[in-house]
């Protein structure tokens, strides 16, 4: 059973141009994105999506400065946003928390994946093989940039009894599903919380409303009728679909902020 969820801002992504955002649109704009964590109060114990940005950016905003040109996509995260204080605002602690679920595999989710030390930790099967332990180097992005030594240290060495590998459909605890969608990464998956009232869907195969509303798949994606096929999914299943790094979720989802 679901009690409630909150969700809260956990670091920003700065600008990055329209087409990354809007597949073969806006090539004349660039677009604000931030990142978010999810916590779910369920029977089950705490079940957390994302654990938010690493603690050191400098490959990352090297990286970006490269492709863009400039450090309008720059990654920043304020103290606050940091998942312990975000956790703490709760009056939570990451031992508090039982089921942490990481999708998509990128430093944006994993940066805090250390401090939790007693929670299972919940990949995409495929995303596993695929994003995780594949030998051959990514044609998107370093790994050292995605996935950080210190993460990769902590997954295969201390947290290695508690990976929890999810088939493409499946149950994280009773009253939170997933669902693989791909599209954006093959690790991506989207999360369903089925409250007493209806089903609220977290996805990164959208990345704002407008994604959905438009039915325009996200220009930075592995396989674009994923999206596609992402969205019908949850349009079918869920009242309320929530992108995954649209600015503008704190006004549209204002309710469930913390």
């Amino acid at each position: 059973m679901i009690r409630r969820f909150w969700l809260a801002k956990v670091g920003d992504h700065g600008e990055v141009p329209g087409p990354e955002v809007y597949w073969m649109r806006d090539f004349d704009k660039w677009v604000r994105l931030s990142f978010y964590t999810m916590i779910i109060d369920t029977d089950d114990g705490y079940v957390l999506v994302g654990t938010g940005l690493v603690r050191d950016l400098t490959l990352r905003n090297k990286f970006l400065r490269e492709w863009a040109g400039s450090d309008r996509c720059r990654f920043t995260v304020k103290d606050d946003e940091r998942i312990e204080n975000v956790l703490r605002r709760l009056k939570l602690t990451p031992d508090d928390v039982a089921h942490v679920v990481i999708t998509p595999v990128q430093d944006y989710t994993v940066g805090g994946l250390d401090l939790f030390k007693k929670a299972k930790i919940y990949f995409s099967r495929r995303g596993w093989f695929e994003d995780v332990v594949n030998p051959k180097p990514s044609p998107f992005l370093n790994r050292d940039v995605y996935l950080p030594k210190y993460v990769r240290d902590y997954l295969f060495e201390e947290a290695w009894g508690r990976i929890v590998l999810l088939n493409d459909e499946d149950e994280v605890v009773n009253g939170v599903n997933v669902k693989w969608t791909g599209c954006h990464h093959r690790s991506s998956m989207a999360v369903m919380v089925n409250t007493k009232d209806y089903v609220v869907s977290l996805t990164d195969s959208a990345f704002t409303l407008r994604n959905i509303r438009e039915n325009i798949p996200i220009g930075i994606a592995e396989d674009i009728y994923e999206c596609l096929n992402a969205y019908e999914y949850l349009r079918a299943r869920s009242r309320v679909i929530i992108p995954a790094y649209d600015p503008d979720n704190v006004v549209n989802f204002r309710e469930w902020f913390i």
